[in-house]
């Protein structure tokens, strides 16, 4: 790859203006190699059945002028965004996000040539081990990866999404997809019920670390998603994911919101309507 010059940097109007400046400190940084799949804890328990590789990317518009993740502001996801917990939230995974959408953004060709070989080399590390490979390329977006996944047919793909139109319309018999559903706004919940009406397989992520303390409980009847990350492996059901990278005074303060991307306290009876549609 021909190196990002500062000329480049400085003209890009497809990256915004922190960014730009995160870019001309960390230039040399910009420029080196690097992977592009990482991995998770919660993936890494389902590594006795499949290696999962996980793409992740500073979402909606924390790096990139026009967002990635389009229903972002709808959802209410922009703040609680699981690129802020965990390791994901430590300066070097941070740092590692922003390279990878500057790379993207700046040069897409070798990006998703990249992106590319990589697969290609976690597929034959699989022929080797028997352990099938299989990817998410939105750890932390919402882009549609169609291209990708189209050239690599004979490989597995997995996802969320916050947007319907991409479950409903996904005909991939390589790409397998769950509804991320949401309680935040009108537009948010309209969707949360056509799926539910639809029988699609939907994620819901509660206000809660499950702790005996919190003041939200967890849903037992419906699928807890915490177990591990091998959606494609589940029927199309309600799935609950307790919250990461939160304390106990922000969980508190959240539960009084019933606007939130989160099941709470405050919209618990809300959502058990919606859900009850599709009973």
């Amino acid at each position: 790859m021909e190196p990002i010059t500062l000329t480049e940097i400085n003209a890009s109007t497809l990256i915004n203006e922190a960014t730009r400046k995160w870019c001309l400190e960390n230039h040399p940084y910009l420029n080196k190699p690097m992977r592009y799949f990482g991995s998770s804890l919660k993936v890494e328990k389902g590594a006795d059945k499949y290696d999962t590789y996980v793409m992740y990317l500073q979402p909606a518009d924390k790096v990139a002028t026009e967002t990635l993740c389009s229903f972002a502001d709808l959802a209410g996801c922009k703040a609680p965004c699981l690129i802020s917990s965990g390791q994901l939230g430590m300066s070097v995974g941070q740092n590692a996000a922003t390279k990878r959408t500057v790379l993207m953004l700046l040069r897409p060709l070798n990006f998703r040539a990249t992106l590319l070989s990589e697969i290609d080399k976690a597929e034959r590390k699989a022929l080797k081990t028997g352990i099938p490979a299989l990817f998410r390329l939105n750890g932390t977006s919402d882009i549609d990866f169609t291209d990708i996944m189209l050239q690599r047919p004979e490989s597995m793909f997995y996802d969320y999404t916050k947007i319907l139109s991409r479950v409903r319309k996904n005909t991939l018999p390589n790409f397998d997809l769950t509804f991320s559903g949401s309680m935040f706004s009108t537009q948010s919940k309209a969707a949360l019920r056509k799926a539910v009406g639809a029988k699609y397989r939907i994620a819901m992520a509660y206000n809660t670390k499950g702790l005996a303390d919190d003041g939200l409980k967890l849903n037992h009847s419906l699928k807890s998603f915490d177990t591990t990350d091998l959606r494609h492996l589940d029927d199309n059901v309600v799935g609950t994911l307790t919250r990461k990278g939160s304390n106990k005074k922000e969980r508190a303060k959240d539960n009084l919101q019933s606007e939130s991307f989160f099941v709470t306290l405050s919209n618990v009876a809300e959502f058990n309507d919606i859900i009850a549609i599709g009973g």
